[in-house]
């Protein structure tokens, strides 16, 4: 991390925890006299794996002479560096199987975040960079259950960078339900211009994909929901709107169908001070999972990372 502070108005902070795996979190803020902006980076060094199967009846159980309620309890929640799944699932007396695999996958690449603050001499105009936050996850998931009884509930999130989708199943005496969601993170940058006075503009430019499918029989209350966050802050709000957004409700004996995506690609310019700037590096100096998604024959035109061109197939994971 670079940067050289000119005015009082920043709070930029890095700092590195260790544990029993090591996590690293960074966090910066612009305060105005009128306006504030902020950014929280988390993540961790992780691979994980979950494969599960369940199949049997949720019924009474005696134990030391009492006899136990029928009931049954899932519940998960796995998050990196804003990358998000979240599932709970409650259910009373029935039948009830379920199989579950879930891939997880995070990297990161610590001493690569390059903050950047720069004051033009005579202008009151401060511009913040934040820069090459190479912090990658990914996640894979897949789920099915089946249901039948008095009564079951069904909850999923899956969640990444301000984009999320999700589904909520209530009340359901019969549920057949098959979803599968693949969520990546490349890497992130961000611009803030700023004033004493206030902030003028900010953005927040994940390079991300977010892939959802569902197929349901139901009978009961469902619920679906999706917004895709907008790179631009809104400096009044103090918030990100949405670009797409909604959000749907379903009564009775139903079967439900949805397959939704999300995708962001920013390209984050190089320095200005070499010649051919977006060619300095070049490909054999990019990481590789910023190679990901180029022409490789691209290696050939002056080594330039300027010029590759993403690949359909490598922004459409969840076909």
């Amino acid at each position: 991390m670079t940067g050289k502070t000119q005015s009082a108005i920043f709070f930029i902070a890095l700092v590195m925890l260790t544990s029993n795996a090591t996590a690293y979190y960074w966090s910066s803020s612009v305060d105005t006299n009128s306006t504030h902006w902020s950014i929280y980076r988390e993540s961790s060094n992780i691979s994980f794996n979950l494969s599960s199967s369940v199949n049997g009846k949720i019924s009474p159980v005696e134990f030391h002479g009492r006899t136990l309620g029928a009931y049954q309890s899932y519940y998960e929640e796995i998050k990196a560096n804003d990358v998000r799944l979240r599932e709970r699932t409650s259910a009373l007396e029935g039948s009830y199987k379920s199989a579950e695999e879930i891939m997880m996958h995070s990297i990161v690449y610590p001493g690569e975040i390059e903050i950047l603050i720069n004051k033009p001499a005579g202008s009151n105009l401060f511009t913040i960079k934040y820069q090459y936050e190479q912090w990658p996850v990914l996640i894979k998931a897949s789920k099915a259950i089946e249901y039948s009884g008095r009564q079951i509930n069904d909850r999923d999130f899956e969640g990444n960078n301000g984009d999320f989708v999700g589904s909520s199943f209530l009340y359901n005496s019969n549920l057949s339900k098959s979803q599968r969601s693949v969520i990546w993170l490349q890497r992130m940058n961000a611009t803030v211009l700023a004033t004493d006075d206030s902030i003028i503009y900010a953005e927040f430019k994940p390079t991300r994909y977010l892939g959802y499918q569902i197929r349901a029989n139901s009978t009961g209350i469902a619920d679906f929901s999706y917004r895709m966050r907008d790179y631009n802050y809104d400096v009044k709000h103090q918030s990100y709107p949405a670009l797409s957004e909604g959000d749907e409700r379903y009564y009775g004996a139903y079967s439900l169908s949805r397959k939704i995506e999300m995708r962001s690609l920013f390209n984050t310019a190089e320095n200005e001070d070499e010649w051919l700037p977006c060619c300095y590096i070049g490909w054999d100096g990019m990481l590789p999972s910023d190679q990901i998604g180029y022409v490789a024959s691209a290696k050939d035109v002056f080594d330039c990372t300027c010029s590759r061109l993403p690949r359909e197939d490598a922004i459409r994971p969840i076909y």
